[in-house]
């Protein structure tokens, strides 16, 4: 995803994957997919086929691991770490496994938090029997020269296929016609089913996905991006189910297909003259239709007893590439792909449900146009990948009058050797896939007739709609934090007074959220002008009543969030929110509850005409200038003035010197404000922004506590992680 951290979403600078390249010529598998259950049968037995070193009997598995969060997990593997660290499993476990681990992460989170996922995984692993094949790997985004390509390539390279093999010499292979190069199959047919349908996208107020014909298509290719974690509700009533992000998703009602939600409004909250454009967006999401919301009981709890969401949670979004990218891509493709581009299809492949590791090619819509799918489905606005531009290569036609050479450079692109030659044209550059397509023009180039290639076969395969499907991504959903308190909107129509959360609006039934998104637009050292397909998405979507957003909901990491008020009306528990820029958000809907469940607290207790309790919440903010992007100003400068907040602000632009959240944290109370919070008043520290200044902040807090603790900077260190397990200390990052 290369929405950047502008926006107020939950990625590490990698894509969010845990990813097995398992034994005996298997495909590659995400951990969960693959099952836990299967993943602990590697370890037993004797597994000699696959063995690596002579007269030795271990199967050898590849793992690529990303850290997600405060050195968390991420989805795909949450449900088979779980399992691991049962105390029942046996620890010679995997005794006959060896394994090789590259681990994705980002150093802007410190030492200790780098790709530390990765490391407890080992660890663990360790623990159970297995042996480490070679060292582990590392990669970050931002490492100079080619970023986490240039990382794994010498890992691979210079560890793993020397420790298989040796040094080895690198042969340069021969990309001349007829030198023998595999051409690709792909394993997706496509087929016109009826007349040409220039409507097909569109037909009145209707998308292509809402239609009766395609619709359930569409909902198995977007149920297969539905997040692990996702939370279910109730298919009757339209209530969330108690306990559902532990649901598996064999149990989910609607199989995992997204909610749809309709925007309320889109505002935008900076300054007009401001460089950033940062929207306050408003949806109200359905859950079911107004005519089945009859409240029923499940497991002997109430439905309505569950709020749809909780304060701190993520908003999971499928987005729509933009007409204007739709149409540049198409015009890179063969005529004779234009000319259908708008007749349904009929997508069929030799790959079926019950393949091992079906999973891992992506479940394009059985019926549809090609314009739908690249709207709703395919990745164009995406960094083509090395191995994609290599497959792009054989496309490119030796008949055009440099066909030749531009398939040499796409191999060239695609070489270990080059990672700095991609990362200068690929990723500083920005160039997404109409870019490439565009450079490469004999791609599209269909003639049979050109420069001589001396009698030789060529090596050439025409681009048609089944290679095209081959070689594109799907489109992976955006996680932005939601910026609203599930209890904390009020003005649709109340469904019942005895829950909260959910109204009606336009005679569908459902909650509203909030979500603060900062829109992605700028331009390379070069000029190359580059958006953020999500973040631009929100920001053209207009207030209407029809339902076109794709959204799951998920938990977040503020999940434990105190609420408990004592009998004179203040929080027993104090809080301490850290954010800056698009942080907020989070931060916002964490406040937001607590204010909601003291007012529903203080309604039912009579206090004395002098007492004025004190909502014991305190929020850092920085931004840039207080003038242009000081986020929900006038809600936290009314909250200061009833009491209900302490503000403490950092804006870093507006004095001559930088001031940023760390240095007023650092200061505030002449110094004594976090050991004061923490360590007397047994508060909880919530921290959500850009992954260095999550940092900072956080070395801030051992340093405070260090100074105080007899046991200095390692005691805080424990502490800390002690807070963590309670809940009572957070960290929601991004790079």
């Amino acid at each position: 995803m290369r929405d950047t951290a502008n926006s107020c979403k939950h990625t590490t600078s990698n894509s969010t994957r845990a990813v097995c390249s398992l034994p005996e010529g298997c495909y590659g598998s995400s951990f969960d997919d693959y099952g836990a259950d299967e993943f602990f049968k590697l370890g037993k037995g004797s597994a000699s086929k696959s063995n690596i070193h002579e007269g030795g009997s271990s199967r050898l598995i590849i793992i690529f691991i990303s850290t997600t969060g405060d050195a968390e997990q991420c989805d795909d593997i949450k449900d088979t770490w779980r399992k691991l660290l049962r105390r029942s499993v046996p620890s010679d476990q995997f005794q006959h496994l060896q394994f090789a681990m590259f681990c994705l992460g980002d150093r802007a989170y410190g030492p200790s938090a780098f790709c530390a996922a990765g490391r407890k995984l080992a660890a663990r692993m360790v623990q159970l029997g297995a042996q480490p094949f070679c060292d582990l790997g590392y990669g970050d985004d931002g490492t100079p020269n080619g970023g986490v390509f240039h990382d794994l390539d010498g890992w691979l390279e210079n560890v793993l296929l020397n420790q298989m093999f040796g040094k080895r010499d690198v042969v340069m292979e021969d990309v001349s016609p007829g030198a023998g190069l595999r051409l690709p199959q792909t394993p997706y047919y496509a087929k016109l089913t009826g007349m040409s349908n220039a409507k097909g996208l569109h037909n009145g107020n209707e998308l292509e996905w809402q239609k009766k014909q395609y619709g359930a298509h569409y909902g198995k290719f977007l149920a297969a991006s539905c997040p692990a974690t996702s939370y279910h509700y109730n298919a009757d009533n339209g209530r969330r189910i108690s306990g559902s992000e532990d649901m598996p998703l064999l149990d989910d009602p609607v199989g995992g297909r997204p909610l749809v939600a309709s925007v309320i409004s889109n505002d935008k909250i900076t300054s007009e003259d401001w460089v950033q454009d940062t929207r306050h967006v408003r949806l109200h999401v359905v859950t079911s239709d107004a005519s089945s919301t009859t409240t029923t009981t499940t497991s002997g709890q109430q439905d309505t007893m569950i709020l749809p969401y909780k304060a701190g949670d993520i908003a999971t979004v499928m987005p729509y590439n933009p007409k204007a990218t739709v149409a540049r891509f198409l015009s890179c493709l063969p005529a004779s792909i234009r000319k259908i581009v708008d007749d349904p299809l009929e997508i069929s492949t030799r790959i079926t449900s019950s393949t091992q590791y079906s999973t891992a090619y992506t479940p394009w819509p059985k019926e549809a146009t090609l314009r739908g799918i690249l709207t709703y489905c395919a990745d164009i606005c995406s960094l083509p990948e090395r191995e994609d531009l290599r497959a792009l290569s054989f496309y490119c036609n030796p008949n055009h009058p440099v066909g030749i050479d531009q398939r040499k450079k796409l191999l060239s692109l695609s070489e270990t050797s080059d990672a700095a030659l991609y990362g200068d044209y690929i990723l500083r550059e920005k160039r997404n896939w109409s870019d490439i397509l565009f450079d490469f023009d004999s791609i599209q180039f269909e003639s049979n007739t050109g420069d001589e290639t001396n009698g030789k076969s060529t090596n050439f395969v025409p681009l048609t709609i089944g290679h095209l499907l081959m070689i594109l991504s799907p489109i992976m959903p955006r996680h932005f934090s939601i910026a609203s308190a599930p209890s904390g909107l009020s003005d649709g129509i109340e469904v019942n007074t005895n829950e909260r959360g959910y109204t009606l609006r336009n005679g569908k039934f459902g909650f509203d959220m909030e979500l603060c998104v900062a829109v992605v637009k700028g331009k390379t050292r070069y000029g190359r002008q580059y958006q953020g397909l999500c973040s631009v998405y929100f920001s053209y979507l207009k207030p209407t009543s029809r339902q076109d957003v794709h959204i799951w909901i998920r938990p977040g990491s503020f999940g434990k969030l105190p609420l408990q008020v004592d009998e004179r009306g203040e929080f027993e528990t104090p809080v301490m929110c850290v954010g800056a820029g698009t942080g907020v958000a989070p931060l916002r809907s964490l406040l937001q509850e607590r204010e909601a469940a003291r007012k529903t607290s203080l309604s039912s207790v009579e206090l004395p005409p002098t007492s004025v309790p004190q909502s014991k919440n305190i929020l850092v903010f920085g931004c840039r200038k207080s003038s242009m992007d000081f986020y929900y100003k006038k809600e936290w400068e009314e909250m200061k003035l009833r009491g209900d907040l302490r503000l403490l602000t950092a804006f870093s632009q507006d004095q001559e010197h930088k001031l940023y959240v760390q240095k007023v944290l650092r200061e505030a109370d002449e110094g004594t404000l976090i050991a004061k919070h923490i360590l007397e008043n047994n508060g909880c520290i919530y921290i959500a922004g850009g992954a260095k200044m999550a940092r900072a902040v956080k070395d801030e807090i051992v340093e405070s506590l260090g100074n105080i603790l007899p046991t200095g900077e390692k005691g805080a260190k424990i502490l800390l992680y002690k807070l963590q397990r309670a809940g009572k200390f957070s960290v929601e990052a991004w790079s």
